[in-house]
């Protein structure tokens, strides 16, 4: 196949700053160039697209170079050489920006493919208007290494497939693309919702370890040694989860600490400790007891904003029923891009 990736990656942070080689072990460069690496050892036609050239050393292109990737400046030059176009790019706005000047030079069928900067719903709706009425053979799908390329963690990729809200962002052909330019590599492909990829994928994906665990133990507990109904139990979850999503979209995670109170919600959790083990409980009395004090401070200084606790899908199902299918569709899908954006 034919490759481009966008971004070599910033080896003065990875190498310098995050100290990946001692933390993590592996060799620089690192990044979208180490991917690019790969994806040529692995026999495929590859073009690297960067140019800010401070971004490797000298030493670090020569082992670029030296597999056979070829390295340009040029976004189109790399496009119309590329059946899947794989963006390490900066967060947001430059990222949107390669993709609106590349996307009338891809072949047919081409795929553009996000890692960890920009959501692949993003990438759609950004792109959206010129998919459907110029490009509507250029799909959108991932190749989000969910770890740092070069290091021994990245053994794998996740791949964006349909959306929870039933939209193909790209052929299941297309998709297939990705997977096998993925196992090529000798790594493991994941297929995953699209609109999910980034909660399991990109940095937060803390966030959704911990969180999931979390509901998990409760689950286990409420259902198994309180028994209560399971239906209670769900509504209780959704009720928190929900309850700390909208505190922090509204009044951020010091506005969320303000109003959740740690030291009253340790005393209130340790209620729930009914098992010997419940590791995940543990922890988070451990950290909720010993939070950082300027963080406690901030937090005590901060402003609980207005905020609507209300369960998204509910809503969505009002907006719905009072507004009818476009008028609703139109809303929900701008309130999405915000959320994604």
């Amino acid at each position: 196949m034919k490759i481009a990736v966008y971004g070599a990656g910033n080896q003065d942070l990875y190498v310098n700053q995050l100290k990946l080689p001692e933390k993590y072990g592996g060799e620089p460069p690192y990044g979208g160039s180490r991917m690019a690496i790969e994806f040529k050892e692995a026999g495929h036609d590859v073009y690297l697209a960067e140019p800010e050239r401070n971004m490797l050393p000298p030493d670090m292109w020569k082992v670029v170079e030296d597999t056979g990737v070829i390295v340009t400046s040029d976004d189109a030059e790399a496009a119309r050489n590329a059946e899947i176009a794989i963006f390490f790019t900066p967060f947001g706005k430059p990222t949107f920006n390669i993709a609106k000047n590349i996307i009338n030079h891809l072949p047919e069928n081409g795929v553009i493919a996000n890692t960890c900067t920009v959501s692949p719903l993003v990438l759609y709706y950004v792109l959206e208007l010129e998919i459907k009425r110029k490009r509507g053979d250029v799909g959108i799908c991932s190749m989000h290494p969910a770890a740092v390329p070069g290091t021994p963690q990245h053994g794998h990729y996740v791949l964006g497939g349909h959306t929870t809200n039933d939209l193909d962002l790209a052929t299941k052909e297309q998709i297939q693309k990705c997977v096998d330019l993925a196992r090529d590599c000798k790594k493991e492909a994941y297929v995953v919702p699209a609109d999910v990829s980034s909660a399991v994928a990109d940095m937060g994906s803390l966030v959704t370890a911990v969180t999931l665990s979390g509901v998990l133990d409760y689950y286990q507990v409420g259902t198994k040694i309180i028994k209560a109904p399971q239906e209670m139990v769900e509504k209780q979850i959704l009720m928190t989860l929900q309850t700390m999503a909208s505190l922090v979209e509204s009044s951020g995670v010091a506005g969320l600490l303000n109003a959740m109170n740690p030291e009253l919600l340790v005393k209130s959790a340790r209620s729930m400790h009914l098992l010997d083990e419940q590791k995940e409980l543990d922890a988070a009395l451990e950290t909720l007891s010993d939070l950082d004090p300027e963080l406690m401070h901030n937090a005590r200084e901060a402003e609980i904003k207005p905020t609507n606790l209300v369960a998204a899908q509910a809503l969505a199902k009002e907006l719905l029923a009072l507004m009818g299918e476009r008028a609703s569709e139109g809303t929900i899908r701008r309130c999405m891009r915000k959320m994604f954006e």
